[in-house]
């Protein structure tokens, strides 16, 4: 593990590993396939830091690499189909490290292309026409929601891409084809007295799983976390010293964009973690905080109890980003706490509504003394 080389940035450098073609950086400690394919060099991030998952990424991308490589090679002009093409686009999802959902939503959405359109699967992709693209579109829009429209076009679009690349194509037949705007409507959360009284409910209950999920409840509403990483999170990720949390998403896939983040832990919190910390005094560090896998059947009961609309657990998470956005945090600190890597391009469109308020409380306090 002695020879290195220039890595994705000039901060780092790329170590070889007792793996061929698989390097790791440093400091960073990201895994990257580093190998001569077609003699040309590749070098790309497997997006993880754990060997044994390296390993099995590196094994993927390869492969994808080298079906890219002989489809180039080949004199297929003409004859590559949209399947074909849609099965080279969802091998290089595979090997660029992407979540098993995202390449089953991949499949989701080719197997909706089809069925409005199913004789473009056996289709040579260089008969492909805009006229085609734009049919199918009209069609399909008309039957859908706009987001899943958007979803689907962009498959298509990843698709026909892979024959644009390979020479089968010039231009795109779908690039004229546009998103649909679609208009976001408030989160439909509980207000601040229904939310204390869900919980006071809660409270009341002698059932001790009720009173497990009542602490994955809090700990949604009080962490912003989505519930796959609330789930994963152990007493190891808690700093009480410093009043901090970190969230790591599960040991093989990680958090949604892969990103490991530190949050400074708020008040209500700190003082949660505090007391369930001492009462159940956990022997073993990474025992997880959550003693359960969700909430869905208590929040539906209680819900029911209460007249209130019915809850879920994503809506623990809208709650806290608007608690934080409504008591003056500012938004791209809101996007870091809860992972977004947009910088809270996503939070100014769905809380537009909260950032007009907040604006306006913002202006009261400018003065210039005169």
């Amino acid at each position: 593990m002695q020879d290195e080389s220039e890595g994705a940035s000039p901060q780092q450098k790329l170590i070889a590993t007792t793996v061929t073609n698989l390097r790791q950086a440093k400091p960073s400690g990201v895994y990257y396939l580093f190998a001569r394919v077609g003699g040309k060099l590749k070098k790309k991030s497997l997006k993880t830091t754990k060997f044994s998952v390296a390993k099995l990424r590196l094994a993927d991308q390869l492969k994808a690499e080298r079906a890219a490589c002989q489809l180039r090679r080949n004199d297929i002009s003409g004859q590559l189909t949209f399947e074909q093409a849609a099965e080279i686009s969802l091998d290089r999802l595979r090997a660029s490290g992407s979540k098993a959902r995202t390449v089953t939503f991949y499949q989701e959405r080719l197997a909706a292309i089809y069925a409005r359109w199913p004789e473009l699967k056996s289709m040579q992709c260089s008969r492909i026409t805009e006229k085609g693209c734009r049919d199918w579109a009209i069609s399909y829009q008309q039957s859908v929601k706009r987001r899943t429209y958007n979803s689907t076009l962009l498959v298509l679009r990843k698709v026909l891409k892979v024959a644009v690349e390979n020479g089968l194509l010039t231009l795109s037949p779908a690039h004229t084809l546009q998103r649909l705007k679609v208009v976001r409507d408030k989160p439909p959360l509980p207000t601040h007295e229904e939310f204390h009284s869900l919980l006071a409910h809660l409270d009341k209950s002698p059932y001790p799983q009720i009173k497990k999920a009542t602490c994955l409840i809090r700990l949604l509403a009080t962490t912003g976390c989505r519930l796959t990483e609330a789930l994963k999170l152990t007493w190891s990720d808690v700093n009480f010293e410093n009043s901090t949390i970190t969230i790591r998403g599960d040991l093989e896939t990680g958090t949604k964009n892969w990103k490991i983040r530190t949050n400074p832990m708020i008040p209500e919190l700190s003082t949660f973690l505090s007391e369930e910390f001492n009462r159940r005094k956990p022997l073993d560090s990474r025992q997880t905080i959550s003693e359960v896998k969700e909430a869905g059947n208590t929040l539906r009961k209680a819900c029911k109890d209460l007249g209130i609309r019915k809850l879920v657990h994503k809506d623990f998470r809208d709650l806290f980003a608007t608690r934080c956005i409504e008591q003056g945090v500012d938004i791209p600190t809101v996007a870091k706490w809860l992972g977004h890597s947009d910088g809270g391009a996503l939070l100014m469109s769905t809380y537009s509504h909260l950032r007009q308020h907040h604006s306006n409380d913002m202006a009261k306090r400018v003065s210039f003394g005169i």
